[in-house]
């Protein structure tokens, strides 16, 4: 029978003792990362979810000018004031046609800028994650995919409001709605995207009825 030498089973122990430290080290490390990332992430989701809004809108409203400006006619006539003999507003009348052309002509637009937004994804330095406001922006950057989750929504308003003394301001706002997701460590991060563009604004100055027509139909004054 082959005899151990006694530097060979110190070796040995020496190996198993080095081997139960790399597994214990190892094991400690892979704890205090999951605790810092349960610690870290409900701040790095609200960090994400901000870049993700504030690039969706920046996305949307750059869609509705850029089709704004192709088309300026998209504008024109959305509304019409009615006044009698004495310039006394009667009605104001919206039209319905045109608001909805406009509607469907910035939804396209917007639903196709979006579907790009794979193409560009989001940096964020490592610092502004840890919310530290002395690291923000500082440290290597990560890429965060972002891909739209759902087709735009929108939604019209019409508004009036007072503006002065005998004077009320009617605007007319497009609403869009979508949520979009951001891709982060193999989860999807779902973020609710609201934004809106102003695509009327008149002031109208004198007595202003408490009906307003829409379309040659007279309904209450939102």
């Amino acid at each position: 029978m082959r005899r151990i030498s006694h530097s060979a089973r110190q070796r040995m122990v020496k190996r198993r003792k080095t081997g139960l430290w790399l597994i214990f080290i190892t094991a400690l490390s892979l704890f205090f990362l999951q605790r810092a990332d349960q610690a870290l992430r409900p701040l790095t989701v609200q960090v994400l979810q901000y870049q993700c809004r504030a690039l969706a809108a920046r996305t949307i409203q750059g869609a509705c000018n850029s089709i704004l400006e192709e088309n300026h006619t998209l504008y024109n006539d959305l509304y019409s004031i009615q006044r009698d003999n004495t310039g006394r507003v009667q009605s104001v009348t919206v039209d319905s046609a045109r608001i909805n052309s406009l509607e469907d002509a910035l939804v396209d637009q917007v639903n196709l800028s979006l579907t790009q937004l794979p193409q560009d994804p989001l940096r964020i330095p490592l610092g502004t994650l840890s919310g530290i406001q002395f690291f923000s922006g500082l440290g290597p950057e990560i890429t965060v995919q972002v891909q739209p989750l759902s087709l735009v929504t929108s939604q019209v308003r019409s508004n009036f409001s007072q503006a002065g003394v005998n004077q009320t301001r009617l605007e007319i706002t497009i609403c869009f709605s979508v949520q979009i997701g951001a891709l982060l460590a193999g989860e999807v991060i779902p973020v609710d995207v609201q934004s809106e563009i102003l695509a009327a604004q008149v002031l109208i100055v004198g007595e202003v009825p408490q009906l307003y027509a829409q379309n040659g139909w007279t309904g209450e004054k939102a």
